[in-house]
């Protein structure tokens, strides 16, 4: 018999986007019978100036004795002074900000982070009115629809799409598509997006994220950055950027591709206006985040060690992936297909669009799958918008992080696969 759920357990009950495609695809790596390459995942990998950076700090806790006072104690649910502290001296010290530590909270990772914004922004309000947040570009992360407590309240403005040459493009922020929906509609809550951007590797520049956060401010709503791959660590820009800061932003960050999933720490970093908001959800729901993370955090924050591993290891060892990825795509897909891979700006992933392919993206997914390599398919990185937005249906993202041949074989499958659809008209 099932159990009688509630709205929120029946949303959260189903597995939206990457993650409902995850639950696929661990059953099917679980088949120890078939070997599969699998360019779907989104861990790091263990790099190792990364892993000996963490283990050192862990090493320095145990010798110097804190172990059990970090371990058997509750904390603030703002998080560790340590860790906060070495934010702010951080961040004020190198981007000449003037932060207290009202203007930082840590967080069980950057999905926690984006569950207590979104959903302390946006949803049913007081005065009944069903706030949304808005990504100002698509695609992008679909974990923020699973974060949602509330059905189809992620909303999305559809790319511009420039092609650079035969076999690469880049999207653009549509400002005018944007700019006309902040204004017009007022049931805007938040405003999210992730720079670099998961899954295409996109960054917006410097002169877009103003324009974005101009735009907040006159509705009065915030702007949360997720910067999951940007810097200062992990640093996983591979074009000059710089994180932008001002009192409508929210700079969200997490140590998860710096070496650090496993302890779930993100960092939040805005007006305390919406600090204080996150901080009592956080409190209310989840206490405070792993406080033995924390510590390990702020030793290699102060020493300069995060900045650096992640700058001189992580930046070019997955920059090192995208041109691998790039260079096998141009050598072995079919010339006369209408394919094309997003520019590397920075990431995790390799994005690509097939023009015109006679099947959609779940298709091509489950034929990938039968030749026993795996991707992820697009759709979901458009959120709602997806049904109407035959793009969408085109696109896949494939990770860096899987080993040189396994790329190589994947492309090669990958290339296979394509051909033999456009050959047959796969509809």
């Amino acid at each position: 018999m099932k159990p009688n759920l509630s709205l929120i357990g029946q949303k959260m009950n189903k597995k939206t986007g990457v993650r409902a495609v995850m639950g696929d695809i661990q059953e099917v790596l679980a088949d120890g019978s078939k070997q599969y390459t699998n360019l779907s995942a989104g861990n790091p990998m263990i790099l190792p100036e990364a892993a000996a950076m963490w283990e050192s700090a862990l090493a320095d806790l145990l010798e110097d004795g804190k172990i059990a006072p970090i371990i058997s104690q509750y904390g603030s649910s703002y998080g560790t002074d340590e860790l906060i502290q070495s934010i702010v001296r951080f961040f004020s010290e190198h981007y000449d900000l003037e932060l207290q530590k009202e203007n930082v909270l840590i967080t069980a990772g950057s999905q926690q982070l984006f569950f207590l914004a979104i959903n302390s922004f946006c949803g049913p309000g007081s005065d009944f009115v069903v706030k949304k947040a808005l990504i100002p570009m698509l695609p992008d992360y679909s974990g923020y629809s699973g974060t949602a407590l509330d059905l189809s309240i992620v909303e999305g403005i559809p790319p511009l799409i420039h092609k650079l040459d035969r076999h690469m493009f880049r999207y653009e922020l549509d400002r005018e598509s944007f700019l006309r929906k902040m204004r017009n509609d007022h049931e805007i809550g938040a405003v999210v997006m992730s720079r670099p951007n998961n899954p295409c590797g996109n960054i917006l520049t410097e002169e877009d994220v103003r324009f974005i956060s101009e735009a907040c401010r006159e509705a009065n709503v915030p702007l949360f950055i997720d910067s999951a791959y940007a810097p200062p660590f992990p640093a996983l820009n591979f074009i000059d950027m710089e994180p932008v800061f001002n009192d409508q932003i929210v700079h969200c960050m997490s140590l998860s591709k710096a070496g650090l999933p496993g302890e779930r720490i993100g960092i939040a970093i805005g007006h305390s206006r919406y600090i204080q908001v996150m901080e009592a959800f956080q409190s209310n729901t989840a206490i405070h985040s792993s406080r033995l993370g924390q510590y390990m955090a702020a030793a290699v924050v102060n020493d300069g060690r995060l900045a650096a591993v992640s700058q001189h290891e992580v930046r070019p060892y997955y920059e090192k992936k995208f041109r691998l990825l790039k260079d096998t795509l141009f050598a072995v897909m079919p010339d006369d297909i209408k394919w094309y891979l997003h520019k590397g700006e920075g990431g995790l992933f390799g994005w690509l669009w097939f023009e015109n392919l006679p099947a959609s993206d779940i298709e091509l997914y489950r034929q990938l799958k039968a030749k026993h390599v795996i991707i992820v398919p697009g759709a979901s990185f458009f959120h709602h918008t997806s049904s109407h937005l035959p793009h969408a249906r085109e696109c896949i993202r494939i990770s860096l992080t899987a080993a040189d041949e396994d790329i190589k074989r994947g492309v090669g499958l990958l290339a296979e696969v394509v051909r033999e659809m456009c050959k047959k008209k796969v509809l």
